[in-house]
């Protein structure tokens, strides 16, 4: 119906006002929260006041209302993924906002001919699928309790629910990739500020060292990738790696010269921290 299209249109324009209102993150959705749940309120007077006619309307009704629940449902979700969201290190915030996105590949994936039938556009199962209203009461669902259920069906939650499943599928990986990408930052910075300041063959003896007790990666880690991980990490060129080894073992003596001083420094060290007692 064109006052329902219209109504809608009002709502997505109330929507943006509050998004250019520079409003903390949780006032802001809770503010949408709010116009959609109204939305839904003049939605219900709408359809009292011109009650619906036939079994077609009905069908258009609620293909139509699934548009408003979807953006209640999605609002909401976001509400309590944002809340619940640790105050903790950026992987532990990825755990979390990556749980989510989990939830929802499994309710795509146990709805999936569903999911596929929306998307496609068609229409000749649409009078099995809106039927039965009162059922709706029978999902687990907590958001069930917020919707009218003289208004909605099973399947017509559904579909809403798998609209607003779409944005939130969206809204997870923007948040995700934002993550990842100071991620990445902050360990650039921190790399650019780690320089090997050393000589070149002391890093090589340790590169050959720590492949030799098989530290890394269980020890499947080759030279090749150790080298490399180091060039990268302390802005430094090593070489050929394999030909400095190839040197070092034609030493006469202090082969592991590097490793020798590394051991005399810290038990220098530990000493020292001893007498502090």
């Amino acid at each position: 119906r064109p006052v329902i299209q219209r109504l809608y249109e009002k709502i997505e324009e109330q929507i943006k006002a509050v998004q250019e209102g520079s409003f903390p993150l949780l006032r802001e959705i809770s503010q949408c929260i709010e116009i959609w749940q109204e939305a839904m309120h003049e939605l219900k007077r709408i359809i009292e006041k011109h009650p619906l006619k036939d079994l077609d309307e009905e069908i258009e009704f609620f293909k139509g209302a699934a548009k408003f629940y979807s953006q209640f449902i999605y609002y909401v979700k976001v509400f309590h993924i944002e809340i619940y969201r640790p105050t903790a290190s950026d992987k532990v915030q990825m755990s979390h906002l990556e749980s989510h996105l989990m939830r929802i590949k499994h309710f795509f994936d146990n709805n999936l001919d569903f999911y596929q039938y929306y998307r496609s556009g068609a229409t000749h199962f649409d009078e099995v699928y809106l039927e039965g209203q009162q059922d709706v009461r029978v999902l687990p669902d907590d958001l069930i309790l917020s919707i009218d259920h003289s208004f909605s069906t099973i399947q017509s939650y559904k579909v809403s629910k798998l609209f607003a499943y779409e944005l939130l599928r969206i809204y997870l990986n923007t948040a995700i990739s934002s993550l990842q990408m100071r991620e990445g930052s902050e360990a650039s910075k921190v790399e650019k500020r780690l320089q090997w300041t050393g000589s070149k063959v002391s890093l090589i003896e340790l590169i050959y060292s720590l492949q030799s007790v098989g530290v890394v990666n269980n020890g499947s880690a080759d030279i090749k990738m150790l080298t490399a991980f180091f060039e990268r990490t302390f802005q430094v060129e090593l070489g050929n790696a394999y030909n400095v080894f190839q040197e070092m073992r034609l030493w006469k003596k202090a082969r592991s010269s590097f490793l020798d001083s590394m051991r005399e420094q810290l038990l220098r060290r530990m000493d020292e921290a001893d007498k502090g007692y």
